[in-house]
Protein backbone atom coordinates (compact mmCIF):
# COMPACT_ATOMS: atom_id res chain seq x y z
CA UNK A 1 0.00 0.00 0.00
CA UNK A 2 0.94 4.29 0.00
CA UNK A 3 0.46 4.15 3.59
CA UNK A 4 3.87 4.36 5.48
CA UNK A 5 2.67 3.17 9.08
CA UNK A 6 6.30 4.12 10.40
CA UNK A 7 6.21 7.64 9.73
CA UNK A 8 2.62 8.30 11.09
CA UNK A 9 4.30 6.77 14.48
CA UNK A 10 7.14 9.26 13.87
CA UNK A 11 4.75 11.86 13.54
CA UNK A 12 3.01 11.01 16.48
CA UNK A 13 6.27 11.07 18.87
CA UNK A 14 6.52 14.34 16.99
CA UNK A 15 2.98 15.90 18.53
CA UNK A 16 3.91 14.85 21.86
CA UNK A 17 7.15 16.59 22.37
CA UNK A 18 5.78 19.81 20.83
CA UNK A 19 2.25 19.77 23.32
CA UNK A 20 0.06 18.95 20.89
CA UNK A 21 -2.93 17.08 22.01
CA UNK A 22 -6.18 17.93 20.19
CA UNK A 23 -4.96 15.70 17.20
CA UNK A 24 -6.46 12.78 16.06
CA UNK A 25 -4.12 10.25 13.41
CA UNK A 26 -5.68 7.88 11.33
CA UNK A 27 -5.12 6.10 8.25
CA UNK A 28 -8.27 6.26 6.17
CA UNK A 29 -9.53 3.96 3.45
CA UNK A 30 -11.65 6.01 1.65
CA UNK A 31 -15.11 4.44 0.30
CA UNK A 32 -14.56 1.93 2.47
CA UNK A 33 -14.23 3.04 5.69
CA UNK A 34 -17.03 3.08 7.97
CA UNK A 35 -15.12 5.82 10.52
CA UNK A 36 -15.71 8.41 7.84
CA UNK A 37 -19.42 7.76 7.67
CA UNK A 38 -19.64 8.43 11.96
CA UNK A 39 -17.64 11.81 11.56
CA UNK A 40 -18.78 13.51 8.81
CA UNK A 41 -18.95 17.34 9.56
CA UNK A 42 -17.16 16.93 12.72
CA UNK A 43 -13.60 18.50 12.29
CA UNK A 44 -12.37 22.15 12.79
CA UNK A 45 -9.23 21.37 10.52
CA UNK A 46 -8.21 18.02 8.57
CA UNK A 47 -4.66 17.46 7.23
CA UNK A 48 -3.74 14.97 4.72
CA UNK A 49 -0.52 13.94 4.22
CA UNK A 50 -0.92 13.23 1.00
CA UNK A 51 1.04 9.81 -0.50
CA UNK A 52 2.42 11.04 -3.53
CA UNK A 53 6.13 10.36 -5.79
CA UNK A 54 7.93 11.88 -3.40
CA UNK A 55 9.40 14.05 -6.15
CA UNK A 56 10.09 17.12 -3.79
CA UNK A 57 12.80 14.83 -2.35
CA UNK A 58 14.99 13.79 -5.20
CA UNK A 59 17.84 15.76 -4.18
CA UNK A 60 18.65 13.28 -1.05
CA UNK A 61 16.91 10.24 -2.87
CA UNK A 62 18.28 10.56 -6.42
CA UNK A 63 17.75 6.86 -7.21
CA UNK A 64 13.84 7.20 -6.23
CA UNK A 65 13.77 8.99 -10.08
CA UNK A 66 14.11 5.55 -11.59
CA UNK A 67 10.61 4.30 -9.74
CA UNK A 68 7.99 6.91 -11.22
CA UNK A 69 6.38 5.71 -14.69
CA UNK A 70 2.90 7.32 -15.53
CA UNK A 71 1.26 4.58 -14.29
CA UNK A 72 2.74 5.54 -10.61
CA UNK A 73 1.66 8.91 -10.93
CA UNK A 74 -1.74 7.65 -12.11
CA UNK A 75 -2.65 5.72 -9.24
CA UNK A 76 -1.43 7.80 -6.89
CA UNK A 77 -3.08 10.99 -8.36
CA UNK A 78 -6.35 8.78 -8.16
CA UNK A 79 -5.46 8.13 -4.34
CA UNK A 80 -5.29 11.76 -3.72
CA UNK A 81 -8.24 12.86 -5.41
CA UNK A 82 -10.45 9.92 -3.04
CA UNK A 83 -8.06 11.09 0.38
CA UNK A 84 -9.80 14.84 -0.65
CA UNK A 85 -13.01 14.03 -1.71
CA UNK A 86 -13.58 11.61 1.90
CA UNK A 87 -11.45 14.07 4.07
CA UNK A 88 -13.73 17.24 2.84
CA UNK A 89 -16.76 15.22 4.12
CA UNK A 90 -15.18 14.95 7.45
CA UNK A 91 -14.04 19.10 7.74
CA UNK A 92 -17.20 21.28 9.47
CA UNK A 93 -18.29 23.91 8.05
CA UNK A 94 -16.72 26.74 8.01
CA UNK A 95 -13.60 24.64 8.94
CA UNK A 96 -10.08 23.70 7.16
CA UNK A 97 -8.98 20.85 4.61
CA UNK A 98 -5.32 21.30 4.78
CA UNK A 99 -3.32 19.28 1.79
CA UNK A 100 0.28 18.76 1.49
CA UNK A 101 2.93 16.40 -0.30
CA UNK A 102 6.06 15.95 -0.67
CA UNK A 103 6.23 16.23 -4.55
CA UNK A 104 7.23 19.25 -6.59
CA UNK A 105 5.01 17.89 -10.04
CA UNK A 106 1.56 20.18 -10.39
CA UNK A 107 0.04 17.00 -11.47
CA UNK A 108 0.03 15.42 -7.63
CA UNK A 109 -0.24 19.73 -6.43
CA UNK A 110 -2.31 22.36 -7.69
CA UNK A 111 -4.08 20.09 -10.21
CA UNK A 112 -5.53 17.65 -7.78
CA UNK A 113 -6.85 21.40 -5.29
CA UNK A 114 -8.03 22.74 -9.02
CA UNK A 115 -9.95 19.83 -9.99
CA UNK A 116 -11.47 18.84 -6.28
CA UNK A 117 -12.43 22.42 -6.03
CA UNK A 118 -14.22 21.63 -9.64
CA UNK A 119 -16.05 19.26 -8.05
CA UNK A 120 -16.12 20.87 -4.45
CA UNK A 121 -18.05 23.99 -4.66
CA UNK A 122 -18.33 24.57 -0.86
CA UNK A 123 -14.63 25.22 -0.13
CA UNK A 124 -12.06 28.02 -1.15
CA UNK A 125 -8.46 28.17 -1.26
CA UNK A 126 -7.20 30.56 1.81
CA UNK A 127 -3.94 32.33 0.60
CA UNK A 128 -1.41 30.25 2.26
CA UNK A 129 0.98 34.06 2.19
CA UNK A 130 -2.18 35.95 3.96
CA UNK A 131 -2.83 33.22 6.94
CA UNK A 132 1.38 33.66 7.38
CA UNK A 133 1.07 37.20 7.87
CA UNK A 134 -2.07 37.07 10.06
CA UNK A 135 -0.22 34.32 12.54
CA UNK A 136 3.95 35.92 12.35
CA UNK A 137 5.77 38.98 11.72
CA UNK A 138 8.69 36.92 10.49
CA UNK A 139 9.07 37.15 6.40
CA UNK A 140 7.71 34.67 4.41
CA UNK A 141 9.46 31.53 3.40
CA UNK A 142 10.15 31.51 0.14
CA UNK A 143 7.53 29.35 -2.07
CA UNK A 144 4.82 31.45 0.13
CA UNK A 145 1.73 32.39 -2.62
CA UNK A 146 -1.74 32.15 -2.53
CA UNK A 147 -0.35 28.11 -1.45
CA UNK A 148 2.87 26.80 0.00
CA UNK A 149 5.43 25.72 -3.18
CA UNK A 150 9.00 24.60 -2.24
CA UNK A 151 11.60 23.25 -4.84
CA UNK A 152 14.99 22.11 -4.03
CA UNK A 153 15.95 24.24 -7.13
CA UNK A 154 15.25 27.33 -5.92
CA UNK A 155 14.84 26.71 -2.39
CA UNK A 156 18.21 24.27 -1.47
CA UNK A 157 15.32 22.20 0.68
CA UNK A 158 13.08 19.41 0.10
CA UNK A 159 10.45 20.30 -2.55
CA UNK A 160 7.13 20.43 -0.29
CA UNK A 161 3.39 21.98 -1.28
CA UNK A 162 0.41 23.09 0.64
CA UNK A 163 -2.77 24.32 0.00
CA UNK A 164 -5.59 25.35 2.64
CA UNK A 165 -9.12 25.08 1.99
CA UNK A 166 -11.85 26.46 4.01
CA UNK A 167 -15.40 25.00 4.00
CA UNK A 168 -18.16 27.42 3.86
CA UNK A 169 -20.07 27.95 6.75
CA UNK A 170 -23.68 27.31 4.23
CA UNK A 171 -21.92 23.94 2.65
CA UNK A 172 -24.19 21.47 3.74
CA UNK A 173 -23.31 19.28 0.98
CA UNK A 174 -21.65 15.66 2.43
Amino acid sequence: GVVDCGRLEAGGRRRKRAGVDCLQTRVIAPNKDSWLARQSGRFDRVFIDAPCTGTGAWRRNPDQRWRLDAEVLTRLTAVQDDLLNAAADLVKPGGRLIYATCSILPAENDDRVDAFLARRSGFAVLPADALWRGLTDKPAPPGLTDRFRATPARDGADGFYCAVLERALNDAAA
